[in-house]
């Protein structure tokens, strides 16, 4: 049966889309003011780690360590004027969390990062375990988060990924488990082309899913 699902954070549970971007603006008009970037190079930029991203933009790791600290520092900032959550999420959190299932989310966040949304919205009362980028070595798509996130569960009989990214779509894949996209990503045809078992265009879609998948096993 399935009964443990995992979520990436930013751009599946939390809209924070619009967050990221200007946190990017604003980092890179500071250090990179001769260089103009369209909303699609920075859309692009989302989904892996920080020091990944600016890496490809500076070759000097100090300067890669300011950028990173002026985009934290930016994005803690703006954080609670930008973010709203999902619709539909926390209802159907709850109804899997009465049902008795495992909830994870894995995230290429530090977890200082990511606890001050997941709090906010109180989706921390209904995630048993977060995995973010201070548990592990190696990042989505990487297996390892999300090896780690099931190895978490005892009772954990068969699990889903369920996030925005190829990256999330990737990890699940490579770590054996089924895969969900969502539809309200940024990044469609890249999701699309990652071939995730499911997509769900609304949250309390995959209560459906979870429920057929369960008929049939």
């Amino acid at each position: 049966m399935l009964n443990t699902l995992l979520f990436d954070l930013d751009g599946t549970l939390i809209d924070s889309n619009e967050l990221i971007i200007a946190s990017f603006q604003k980092v890179l008009a500071e250090f990179m003011p001769n260089r103009s970037f369209s909303r699609q190079e920075i859309i692009a930029m989302i989904g892996p780690p920080l020091w990944e991203t600016f890496a490809g933009l500076t070759d000097d790791p100090v300067t890669n360590e300011k950028m990173i600290s002026r985009y934290r520092k930016t994005y803690c900032e703006l954080e609670f004027a930008y973010i709203d959550i999902y619709p539909h999420v926390i209802d159907t959190l709850i109804e899997f969390k009465n049902k008795g299932f495992n909830l994870a989310i894995v995230t290429t966040k530090f977890k200082l990062s990511a606890l001050p949304s997941i709090i906010h919205f109180g989706i921390d009362h209904l995630i048993s375990t977060i995995i973010s980028l201070d548990d592990v070595d190696n990042h989505k798509p990487h297996p390892e988060p999300i090896q780690k996130a099931l190895a978490a569960f005892l009772g954990c009989e068969e699990a889903m990924m369920v996030g925005d990214s190829p990256s999330d779509i990737m990890a699940g894949k490579n770590a054996g488990i089924l895969t969900c996209g969502v539809s309200w990503t940024l990044k469609l045809k890249e999701l699309s082309h990652a071939k995730p078992d499911y997509m769900i265009d609304d949250f309390r879609d995959l209560s459906r899913i979870v429920a057929k998948y369960n008929k049939e096993d």
